[in-house]
């Protein structure tokens, strides 16, 4: 059966991980699916407009394609990249991130476009818990662990910034660990 190209949408706001849960999904998908060799592209929506689409979709095919920060994507590259996807039998599968109203911005530049959009990811806020949990797998995954002053430290750090209206990130509990490792090689 020829496959269609696919489109997943992941929402949620800036340094949330929605590039690296699409990393994540693309990895298991290339185990799963056994498509190992597909090419993984990832473009911001506004570098996206000035490009000659069927030139990367050819360069990605039977791939994935990210597409970051998707209310750039011009109503021109959302008509073309719907035709492109119309016309591919490689099976492309493309990820377009942004928070809910920028993808809303981007879904409403073309219907057909919009319509390709079948499946959407919200990425979730976390609990202070659910970060440093992240936060001590992260600095395993490093080969370091977090002691129980350590873990307090973090905890600490989180809420901090967690009172200015609005969750803290994946991306800033990274930095926290990497700022942490830094100290503790000095």
């Amino acid at each position: 059966s020829v496959m269609k190209g696919k489109t997943l949408g992941l929402v949620g706001e800036s340094g949330c991980g929605k590039t690296v849960l699409a990393k994540a999904l693309i990895k298991t998908l290339q185990k799963e699916a056994k498509r190992p060799n597909g090419k993984v592209g990832k473009i911001d929506a506004k570098a996206l407009n000035g490009k000659d689409l069927s030139k990367l979709m050819k360069k990605v095919a039977g791939g994935y394609l990210i597409i970051e920060r998707a209310a750039e994507l011009s109503r021109e590259t959302a008509v073309k990249l719907s035709l492109l996807l119309d016309s591919d039998d490689s099976g492309i599968l493309m990820f377009m991130e942004d928070n809910r109203k920028g993808l809303e911005q981007a879904l409403g530049r073309d219907e057909g476009f919009a319509k390709k959009f079948t499946e959407r990811i919200k990425i979730p806020v976390f609990t202070s818990d659910e970060l440093v949990e992240f936060g001590k797998a992260y600095a395993h995954d490093l080969d370091y662990e977090i002691d129980t002053m350590g873990v307090l430290a973090l905890y600490n750090r989180i809420s901090n910034i967690q009172r200015l209206d609005r969750a803290t990130t994946l991306t800033e509990v990274k930095e926290i660990v990497d700022e942490a490792i830094e100290k503790a090689e000095k």
